[in-house]
């Protein structure tokens, strides 16, 4: 039984490598070896396998944002937005499964799919202007040139404003992505903060019972 517990635990860790779930479920085989616990004794320190396996994915989703496991700094940007986002839902799983938090859950969760949907409107909407002010100025340089012959000075304005719109756009788009970009690091900062204190908060509550 008490190989069958830490078994099931592994099951929920796939997609992790296995040396990776080795090391990670190694303190906790210990404790209750040493302990003696049955399977009912483990199943109210730790949960059940799949909670504590949850909690275990948490820990290893921070450490591979942090370059601390996994592949880190090296990770391809799409497997990087795919860890975070799964981090970002077990921290919110583990907000809501905790009775003491579950107040605080009602008031941060909310705010942080509220984070979520502005991110996700405001990169829509820099896209969007960018595209909008670079059809502008290309389409004021066209205007400018097919009018050139009949009247100069128009086709001079056109264009001046065609090449100022294009320029704006070359000179302020990087910028505001940048400034998006160090929001969003700053959110997932704030969002692993919350995740260390869950898992902190769970290791030594662990380690006092143990």
């Amino acid at each position: 039984m008490f190989n069958d517990y830490f078994a099931e635990v592994r099951n929920y860790l796939n997609g992790i490598p296995t040396r990776d779930q080795q090391e990670m479920v190694q303190f906790y085989e210990e404790q209750a070896l040493d302990a003696d616990w049955t399977v009912d004794q483990m199943v109210e320190k730790y949960g059940t396998p799949k909670q504590l396996a949850r909690s275990l994915r948490l820990e290893y989703a921070m450490d591979v944002d942090d370059g601390q496991a996994g592949l880190g700094e090296t990770e391809h940007p799409q497997s990087k937005s795919k860890n975070r986002t799964q981090m970002i839902w077990l921290i919110v799983l583990a907000l809501l499964a905790s009775p003491i938090l579950f107040l605080l859950a009602i008031i941060l969760v909310p705010m942080i799919i509220g984070i979520l949907v502005g991110f996700v409107s405001l990169i829509v909407g820099i896209y969007v202007a960018v595209i909008g002010v670079l059809a502008g100025g290309i389409a004021a340089i066209i205007a400018g040139i097919s009018v050139w012959s009949s009247s100069t000075a128009t086709g001079i304005f056109l264009m001046g404003a065609g090449v100022l719109l294009t320029g704006l756009v070359v000179i302020f788009a990087p910028i505001v992505w940048n400034v998006t970009k160090w929001l969003f690091e700053m959110f997932i900062k704030f969002m692993k903060w919350i995740g260390r204190k869950l898992v902190s908060r769970r290791q030594n509550s662990q380690v006092k019972e143990g």
